[in-house]
């Protein structure tokens, strides 16, 4: 571990004074140092040496992973590519590397180490981005050629494999972030002939003289030898400090506790630098930089807010009560922040993936990011357009076209829980669409309110006016049911509806802001009320659950390249979220990510 956060890295600067002081510090105290055996002396040169190499390959790490200098690398990476495009140029070229990526993608989420570095790179720096940019290959492909590629993974039987390969690569990224793995990268890449100087294959078509080749190799034998004593050399000036220390002549000069404590202090250092060359060439040797897919690699889990669920006297089932159920009640209180974590279902993810390949197989389509409903409520309309069933000036429209993103999020969280007990309108059909548009609402709730999420001062506010609605339709409840808290919002709204949704567009700039200030006042639940009501009156004569979590899973596309990349990276380092594979699922899969002006 190199950092616990990205603010770690973004003060390297700290951290090389600090290197800078301790050095100068040890100087003058060693030299002050009288040193009777030369060989104690040349062991301490040794270990100071292995010391100060171990404080700057940190410092360095950390230097590499902070914002600048990812950008940096990022921008050498992207003329690196182009120029590589450039130079081989065409539809076969271009074509190739995607073939390669999507051959990776269904390798049981394998990746190839001679790419490790870059991949890191590049996926690093769309992470810690507030406005992360497509990929480059995917941009320079024809927009035909990408569908191709997409039609392709979308009739593959094993495509849900992808998730591995995203893993992989977040593994990467942390690595890349916060550990020192970027020098074993580095160092095993510079290792690897073929990388250094090309193909045998790639020489031959060069048609270059025998001298030259001479030249080449004794290169890339020197590179080899100076690389593999970076390499080795904490581990190797450890093994002959001890050494040294072992045969140098203690006798009466020092105390046997000190001898003994430095035994100790040697011994572990060096066990320490065997585990660590150990794990670098088994990562080599294995051909990949990732644990294997069957291993957990990340948290697995949602966020889940469910603004009902929030308050304490709202439960699942019959619980406790009297005593028994204050002290719960007390703790949730004053130190629970309302929110629960579940696991992600299978179900969940292939809807995910299989949606934006829908999205992706289609090019009219490919501004998905940049709608939160709209493009599922247009679809949506004109698969159902001679039956009227929902109209331009509906409240569904509404819900989505006329509020900001964070207001719009919160009106169908309410309506997807009001929608979600209406017992009359489920059956066994909608069972899976129903669970999985429930967890998404519960999970994008998590992110806008929890996580702050593209959250505004005016929606928070407008979400605890909404929560101090719901406590006074609760009354005088001690205990109250989920489903029965749900109904009782419903029910209360079912006479007090009103349509009303923001300023007119003839009113005056400062008639305009004074309505923008009411509305913020107002609770959302007669407005989800609304949206109910007319996803139950769909239901009538359509399933409306397919347009439920189509509403939300497009709000989810919508909201992963918005989070910030300080959210993205701070998440990284404690688990991941799943809104972090949306969003290297959108960059990777094709340019589907929204131009920086959105």
């Amino acid at each position: 571990m190199t950092a616990f956060s990205m603010q770690d890295n973004e003060l390297w600067t700290r951290h090389l004074l600090g290197l800078l002081t301790q050095v100068a510090a040890a100087v003058y105290v060693v030299s002050k140092i009288s040193w009777p055996d030369r060989r104690l002396r040349a062991a301490m040169l040794l270990m100071f040496s292995s010391g100060c190499f171990k404080y700057v390959e940190r410092t360095w790490c950390l230097y590499k992973a902070s914002p600048t200098s990812l950008r940096e690398s990022s921008l050498a990476f992207l003329r690196t590519i182009v120029g590589s495009l450039a130079s081989r140029g065409g539809r076969y070229r271009k074509g190739y590397i995607l073939d390669e990526r999507f051959s990776d993608m269904l390798d049981d989420g394998r990746l190839k180490y001679a790419h490790a570095f870059e991949q890191a790179s590049s996926s690093a720096i769309t992470l810690v981005s507030d406005t992360p940019i497509n990929d480059t290959l995917s941009v320079e492909a024809s927009q035909g050629l990408v569908v191709q590629k997409l039609q392709t993974l979308k009739s593959n039987k094993d495509r849900y494999r992808v998730y591995n390969y995203i893993n992989t690569r977040l593994i990467l990224v942390y690595e890349r972030l916060y550990t020192k793995a970027l020098v074993r990268l580095i160092s095993m890449q510079r290792l690897d002939m073929t990388d250094i100087f090309g193909s045998c294959e790639a020489l031959a078509e060069c048609n270059f003289c025998f001298c030259y080749f001479l030249i080449c190799n004794i290169l890339l034998w020197i590179a080899f030898l100076v690389y593999a004593l970076i390499f080795l050399f904490p581990f190797l000036s450890t093994l002959v400090a001890l050494m040294l220390f072992k045969v140098v002549e203690k006798g009466e000069l020092y105390s046997r506790a000190d001898v003994t404590v430095s035994y100790i202090l040697l011994i572990g250092a060096l066990v320490l630098e065997v585990a660590s060359l150990f794990i670098s060439i088994q990562s080599y040797v294995s051909g990949m930089h990732a644990i294997h897919r069957a291993t957990k690699q990340w948290s697995e889990m949602l966020g889940q807010y469910n603004m009902i669920k929030s308050f304490d006297r709202v439960h699942e089932n019959n619980g406790p009560k009297g005593i028994t159920s204050f002290v719960p009640r007390w703790i949730g209180k004053h130190i629970d922040d309302k929110t629960s974590h579940i696991s992600i279902s299978e179900d969940l993810k292939k809807f995910v993936l299989d949606k934006l390949l829908d999205f992706g197989t289609r090019e009219e389509d490919w501004n998905f990011a940049s709608m939160r409903g709209q493009l599922a409520l247009r679809n949506w309309t004109t698969s159902h357009e001679d039956s009227g069933i929902v109209k331009s000036d509906s409240n569904l429209h509404q819900s989505i076209n006329d509020v900001d993103f964070p207001t719009s999020v919160l009106i169908w969280h309410k309506a997807t829980d009001m929608l979600y007990y209406q017992e009359d309108i489920n059956n066994i059909s909608d069972h899976k669409m129903k669970k999985m548009s429930r967890e998404l609402s519960n999970y994008i709730m998590y992110l806008v309110f929890k996580c702050g999420a593209m959250l505004t001062t005016n929606t928070e506010l407008k979400h605890n006016i909404t929560r101090e609605s719901i406590e006074r339709i609760f009354g005088v409840r001690n205990s109250i049911l989920e489903k029965e808290a749900v109904m009782l919002v419903f029910e209360f709204h079912q006479g007090l509806h009103r349509r009303s949704y923001g300023a007119s567009h003839g009113d005056s700039q400062p008639e305009a802001q004074m309505q923008l200030l009411e509305n913020t006042m107002k609770s959302v639940l007669p407005r989800a009320y609304g949206v109910a009501q007319e996803l139950i009156d769909i239901h009538k004569e359509a399933a409306c659950w397919d347009l439920v979590a189509a509403v939300w899973v497009e709000i989810l596309y919508y909201i992963a390249p918005r989070c910030g990349g300080a959210f993205h990276s701070q998440h990284l380092a404690s688990g991941g979220e799943f809104i972090t594979h949306v969003l290297l699922l959108m960059q990777l899969l094709g340019p589907f990510l929204p131009p920086p002006s959105s």
